[in-house]
């Protein structure tokens, strides 16, 4: 009787253990800030034309490439990741921007290439990048985006002043409608804490 015992033990352990282990969607939420300028102007992203519907936060079937990484509540300036290993490059194709290490294309038939006056460089966390494309946002990441005069010298002198760093105060606070994490229902107390350190530890 011990022995059945034991091997049920084992049996709801495994399950439970698969459940709390098995990648979701929406199993992570973090966010992290951005900001493009053109010839020395911030662009603005916070217009509706940018921004995911809060509604699809909670889709966990049919996901949509916006669902995983987007900006929504017309803050232009803060993204939101919901699902791990979104890049910057997702989330620029899902807003209808291209960028490449020599070009950058605004989605409004604008395509803004390096050249001998114009340098285009990309900031990310303080260090040039030759493209962020297929660098993976991490939580509180912060990318500039530089097309114009000016040396890397010069740019990265003041990149520290041109992106906003709240990303993680908003980490700290709900989201609008349900653009929160997935819970793990009556496992939530327990597996929540465990993927957030995975998630900031892995």
């Amino acid at each position: 009787m011990k022995k059945y015992i034991i091997f049920l033990c084992l049996i709801i352990l495994s399950i439970s253990a698969t459940y709390i282990f098995t990648p979701r969607p929406y199993m992570v939420h973090y966010h992290a800030n951005f900001a493009v300028y053109i010839e020395g102007k911030e662009w603005d992203f916070s217009p509706s034309s940018y921004m995911e519907e809060v509604s699809r936060c909670n889709i966990t079937e049919w996901v949509l490439p916006a669902d995983r990484i987007h900006l929504h509540d017309n803050k232009g300036w803060l993204l939101h990741v919901h699902m791990a290993a979104s890049t910057w490059g997702d989330l620029f194709a899902n807003i209808g921007w291209g960028i490449w290490s020599d070009y950058l294309s605004s989605g409004y038939n604008s395509i803004y290439l390096a050249d001998t006056t114009h340098h285009l460089y990309y900031i990310y966390n303080g260090t040039i990048v030759m493209n962020p494309a297929n660098i993976s946002v991490a939580s509180t990441d912060r990318l500039l985006i530089w097309y114009g005069t000016g040396t890397q010298q010069e740019v990265l002198a003041k990149w520290d002043t041109l992106v906003d760093s709240d990303a993680i105060e908003y980490n700290k606070k709900d989201d609008p409608a349900s653009c929160s994490v997935n819970t793990y229902g009556w496992l939530s107390p327990i597996a929540n804490p465990i993927m957030e350190w995975i998630e900031h530890h892995g």
